[in-house]
């Protein structure tokens, strides 16, 4: 066995998988919906200080705080950053926390403080063996991410930060997803279609069917449908597939026998690094455009809210090295893939310019009432993170 095998393997088996099943535990046990993290945020930066780590805590608003910390290198090596949110979704009807066999149940187990607790294990396994990294490893955990009423407000203060230098990261690795290296997200928007009618209500009465504004809303969805085959059809993008427009809310008319003022339509529209935002939704008013036209019909194409597209190549150094500790652990290749779902890495490249994706233990069961993560995979998942630590940074002053 290599000097470096021999280490690899050392740090390898000194993640403590009951201590992270254990830490886990006792973060799904803290409710912490968005807007509500304060006790959560107070647990880990405690569990930080435990480990021996300076913790910085940002305000967000509040009682609500990012919380940073660095396990520092000599300088010699790039710097990367393990990154994650500690916030969940809405309680509601998920079980009780509660550990069974394998499993960790309650809600945010596997979205994601399972995540959370396996990156503090991976920085108390590279403590443990007393490893000096050439370059910096960061750890973030933010708040703000599940919730539409917090904005963003957990990853948007992190960009601020690392763009005046409070924390750094040439490379920023989330927890989220499946122990696979999900490397690209399509941009997404919701839309919103008006079709308004100058000649206002009119009893339906004194207008032909073909006239009322409704029958060419349902020439719109109409051409939406089409415009999905045509989507199919397409430029499949070779991680994530076709790009895909949804419908979600339809809206028409006040009265039973009155033409209605105004149409809308509301829906989804996800779209390959081929286009930004402001070009996909063009797309979007050329299509419905000769439609309002046949129909006389004012039209109105909105974006309520957008995120931009990212892709990280596959071979990035950052990516390669999480690739190496995967096999390390599991023996066998990770699937590099891309998804149609966005998550903050499109914000961390789009307006933060760091190369960043996702490598997590699971997902299967995220927003679930049954929501529950494997404990093993966390263990896996930690032991990935600090390996790939030791990879990416380098090892003992050989960095990269």
């Amino acid at each position: 066995m290599t000097q470096n095998q021999a280490q690899w393997t050392a740090l390898r088996d000194a993640v403590d998988g009951e201590w992270i099943a254990q830490l886990a535990q006792a973060m799904v046990e803290i409710p912490s919906v968005t807007m509500q993290e304060a006790e959560v945020c107070q647990f880990y930066a405690a569990q930080l200080r435990e480990l021996g780590f300076d913790v910085d805590e940002r305000r967000v608003t509040d009682g609500r705080y990012n919380i940073y910390a660095r396990l520092p290198g000599t300088g010699d090596g790039p710097s990367l950053m393990l990154n994650g949110h500690l916030d969940t979704i809405p309680i509601g009807d998920c079980v009780p926390c509660r550990r069974e066999g394998d499993r960790l149940y309650g809600r945010g187990a596997t979205d994601m403080k399972g995540a959370m607790a396996a990156k503090l294990g991976a920085l108390r396994a590279l403590k443990s063996v007393g490893v000096t990294l050439a370059g910096d490893l960061w750890l973030s955990a933010i708040v703000g991410h599940e919730e539409p009423e917090a904005e963003k407000d957990g990853p948007l203060a992190l960009i601020e930060d690392w763009k005046n230098g409070r924390i750094g990261g040439d490379r920023i690795l989330i927890g989220e997803g499946w122990n696979e290296l999900w490397v690209m997200s399509m941009g997404t928007m919701v839309f919103e279609i008006e079709l308004t009618s100058p000649r206002g209500g009119t009893h339906t009465t004194y207008v032909p069917f073909g006239e009322n504004p409704i029958r060419f809303l349902g020439d719109l969805i109409q051409r939406i449908a089409a415009y999905q085959e045509e989507l199919d059809r397409g430029g499949l993008h070779p991680l994530a597939g076709a790009e895909r427009i949804d419908v979600g809310t339809v809206e028409a008319g006040d009265y039973f026998n009155r033409t209605p003022v105004l149409c809308r339509l509301t829906g989804t529209l996800r779209w390959g690094p081929r286009a930004n935002a402001e070009e996909a939704l063009a797309e979007l008013r050329e299509l419905a455009a000769p439609i309002a036209e046949a129909g006389q019909l004012e039209l109105n194409v909105n974006m309520i809210h957008e995120r931009e597209p990212f892709e990280t190549p596959g071979d990035d150094p950052a990516v390669q090295a999480v690739a190496q500790a995967h096999r390390f652990v599991h023996g066998g290749q990770a699937e590099i893939t891309g998804k149609r779902i966005v998550g903050d890495a499109n914000l961390y490249v789009n307006l933060g310019g760091v190369p960043s994706f996702y490598y997590g233990p699971s997902n299967e069961t995220a927003h679930s009432d049954g929501e529950w993560v494997s404990l093993s995979r966390l263990t896996q998942a930690a032991q990935v993170y600090a390996l790939t630590a030791a990879e990416y940074c380098g090892l003992n002053g050989n960095g990269r």
